[in-house]
């Protein structure tokens, strides 16, 4: 039995929004409440994505995509955009799901930076 814990999917993309969410909160462009309420929503998508099934529609169109190379999930620029200004907007809109779907329909879509 190992002790090295398996890198799923689900624990990838949830790093990538964990990310997103410390780099919202270093940048919070003038508007500091907008910008924990842009992490907090990134970080309540980290874990919902952390508790996916394997199986998940949305994990499989980020991977159809090209979203998962090796250890990393990469949703491109686009993707990139969107996780940084989720939940940033007046008024707040759409739950965790809908950024992961958000995320998947730009899948495949990448344009490099």
């Amino acid at each position: 039995m190992s002790t090295i814990p398996c890198v799923t999917r689900q624990i990838l993309v949830a790093e990538f929004l964990r990310a997103q969410a410390a780099w919202r909160l270093a940048r919070a462009d003038g508007a500091p409440v907008r910008a924990a309420r842009c992490a907090a929503a990134l970080l309540d998508a980290a874990a919902y994505a952390a508790a996916l099934a394997h199986d998940d529609e949305d994990l499989v169109a980020l991977a159809r995509g090209g979203c998962f190379r090796g250890s990393v999930f990469d949703p491109g620029a686009k993707g990139i955009t969107i996780a940084r200004s989720w939940q940033f907007g007046d008024p707040p809109h759409a739950g965790p799901r809908d950024l992961l779907t958000a995320l998947a329909g730009v899948a495949g879509r990448r344009v490099s930076v």
